[in-house]
This record gives structure tokens, C-alpha cells and sequence, in this order.
């Protein structure tokens, strides 16, 4: 029987190389021949055991939903579903939701009280245990999402499709970004820098991007994407700065990116214009925000929402914007590294590794081992 070879994490901070079958499928399911994972901040929380208290906490399991690849066999009732044959090009839907829960029957896919999914949903010690993207191949479930890939889109860049899809999502959807606003993104990360990207699609007349001393090569990366103005927090007043952007209005819409640091969700609060939107998207371990002063929410009638993943039209429209801006935004997919050496991949995320290039987007090359 031919073997797929996965990087499964077996405990925190441990990868082991191991070998599966490669499953049979039926009429609804499929098999993809894995070209790449992308990683993100997740990805280092679930390596480092920082995940403790979440669903996701256990072990082993194979790692990676951000999950780009080729059909390799596929049954007829899937095919005709997915719109997709042996050979296609496409991305995957980290979650699978069941369909029948009560977020799933109110059109809610993404808050699916039963969800399994890629990555961080399923051990791989439950057959037939390809369920996560640092692998050779993987399980395409009978309810699993695919989207066909357009033509002529690059590895790399393609590999910026899953938080480019939350970019999407949370600083163009859910906020209603419009022509002429103001936005300000909190952390220059691959999706604080994707945010900017949508942002300005979106048609933002004035989009801020803020970052710590340790930031100085992403803050430059997003000047030259257009962001109009950069912050170093260490460097000054990122309250007072915004305010002499603004003229002392605010920002329309304030979109936290940050990862553990709670200071941003207080400062956004003070950013934010009356009647404006806050995004949360940065997980923070649990930690409580110290001095968040709920009634300056309440005057300024500040919209404030939590926001975790993308959806399927997010994904398809991620995915039109890499069509036509891939060359540009490749230059976000800093580190490809092989399989193999899925430890050394996660440690440059996670800034535990230095090569002496800025990290900003790592992408796993799973035809590379």
C-alpha cells in the first residue's frame, strides 16, 4: 500500500517524521496530493502548548490548515460536488462543519458546535489520519470545502490565500471598510499587512499600520504595499500620533492584529472615531485586558467585534485578488522551508530562529523533504 509521510507533533515542541497509508476513497470523498502549508500564528501556539484550556489541546496530531494542493483521486459524487477532477489545482476550508447544528442551520458554518477540520481538529491517531497539511497528502472529507485555484498563480503566493482570506473578512466584511475611510491595522504581521492590502481595495483613503521597535522591515514592507502612515509604538504616542492623522476624529475602523499584547485592544478604544468599528482578531492566551474602560465604549457607541476565521466567498475573493496582485504581494512569502524540518519552520514564525532575513510569512514546501 503507498505511504504518505506527515511532520506529526507528538507533544509540545516535538515533531516527528512518520508514515501513513494513503486511504481508499468512495463515491463522496477525495485524496489531495499536498503542495504546500502555510503557517500562522496558531501554528506556533499549537507548537509551543499555548493551547491549553482550547479544544484544540491535544496530541498527536498533524499540523497545517492552511492546505493548497492537487487532486490526486477522487470519487464521482465528489467530483460533481466540487466541480473539481484528478489533476485540479485547489485550496482547502480548514473547517468542516456538520451541517446540522444550530449555528450551521442559521447559516453560521464557521461557529459549528461539531466541527471537524484540518490541522488542529482531528488527532492523527483517527483513521484514516491525514487530517492536517504538513503531509504528502491529505483526507478531503465528504464535507470538506474546496475551492479550484485560478490559473497562474505562483506557490508562494498562493500559499497567502488563508490569511489573506481573513484579511477579507476582517478588515473589509465585517467592518464594511468603504471609499474614504480611515483604518488602522494593529500589528504588522502576514494578516496585519493582508489587512492593509484589503483595506486599500476596499477603497480607504487613509490606512495606518502599527509596530513594535522589532518591526522596522514589515513596517517598511507595508510604506511600500501603500500604507500611508506607519507607527512604532516603542518610538511614540500611537494614541497622540493617530490623533494628528485624523485631526482628532478617529479612525473608522480599527482592526487589532496583535498577538499576546493586550495594551492594543485598550489603545484602540481610543482610537476608534464615535460610532466606529473595532475588529479583535489577535488571540492574546487568555489574558485579561487590564485598564479597558468599558464606558468610553458605550459613549462613543463603539461597534466592537470578535472575528476567528473566513468563509467561502471570503476565500474565492482572497483568491481573485492573488489572480491579479500575486507578483506584488509575493513579496510577503519571506521563508520556504522543506517538510522535514517542520520544527525549524515554526521556530522562524515564532521568531525562536533568526537567518537574518525578516520573517513575515512561512510557507511549508511539502514537495520537499
Amino acid at each position: 500500500m503507498a505511504k504518505a509521510h506527515a511532520a506529526v507533533l507528538t507533544a509540545p515542541r516535538k515533531f516527528e517524521m512518520r508514515e501513513f497509508p494513503i486511504p481508499d476513497i468512495g463515491a463522496e470523498d477525495a485524496v489531495l496530493k499536498v503542495e504546500a502549508a502555510g503557517l500562522c500564528g496558531t501554528d506556533y501556539e499549537q507548537y509551543a502548548g499555548h493551547l491549553k484550556g482550547t479544544p484544540w489541546d491535544f496530541f498527536p496530531v498533524i499540523p497545517g490548515h492552511e492546505i493548497q494542493g492537487w487532486i490526486d483521486r477522487i470519487g464521482p459524487e465528489a467530483a460533481k460536488k466540487w466541480h473539481v477532477k484528478e489533476g485540479d489545482h485547489v485550496v482547502m476550508e480548514a473547517i468542516i462543519a456538520c451541517g446540522q447544528c444550530f449555528h450551521c442551520a442559521v447559516g453560521s458554518p464557521l461557529q459549528c458546535e461539531n466541527a471537524l477540520g484540518y490541522g488542529l481538529y482531528v488527532p492523527s491517531t483517527r483513521a484514516p489520519h491525514l487530517w492536517g497539511g504538513y503531509a504528502s497528502h491529505l483526507y478531503v472529507h465528504p464535507r470538506a470545502l474546496v475551492h479550484k485555484v485560478p490559473a497562474g498563480i505562483p506557490k508562494g503566493a498562493l500559499s497567502l490565500y488563508n490569511p489573506l482570506s481573513s484579511a477579507v473578512r476582517w478588515a473589509g466584511e465585517v467592518p464594511r471598510t468603504s471609499v474614504g475611510d480611515t483604518v488602522i491595522i494593529l500589528g504588522p504581521g502576514q494578516r496585519g499587512l493582508l489587512c492593509a492590502v484589503v483595506a486599500l481595495e476596499a477603497g480607504a483613503s487613509t490606512v495606518i499600520v502599527t509596530g513594535t521597535k522589532h518591526d522596522k522591515g514589515r513596517l517598511e514592507i507595508a510604506r511600500s504595499l501603500g500604507v500611508t502612515h506607519t507607527i512604532d509604538v516603542d518610538a511614540e504616542n500611537a494614541v497622540e500620533r493617530v490623533r494628528e492623522i485624523t485631526g482628532g476624529r478617529g479612525a473608522d475602523v480599527v482592526v487589532d492584529v496583535s498577538a499576546q499584547a493586550t495594551q492594543p485592544v485598550v489603545d484602540a478604544v481610543e482610537m476608534v472615531r464615535r460610532g466606529g468599528t473595532i475588529v479583535l482578531a489577535g488571540l492574546k492566551s487568555f489574558k485579561p485586558v487590564g485598564n479597558l474602560i468599558t464606558d468610553k465604549i458605550v459613549i462613543k457607541e463603539i461597534k466592537m467585534v470578535g472575528v476567528l476565521s473566513a468563509g467561502w466567498v471570503s476565500i474565492e475573493r482572497a483568491l481573485d485578488i492573488l489572480r491579479r496582485r500575486h507578483a506584488d504581494l509575493a513579496r510577503l512569502c519571506t521563508h520556504s522551508v522543506p517538510l522535514d524540518q517542520a520544527d525549524h519552520a515554526v521556530k522562524l514564525l515564532g521568531r525562536e530562529a533568526d537567518d537574518g532575513r525578516e520573517v513575515v510569512h512561512v510557507m511549508l514546501d511539502c514537495e520537499k523533504a
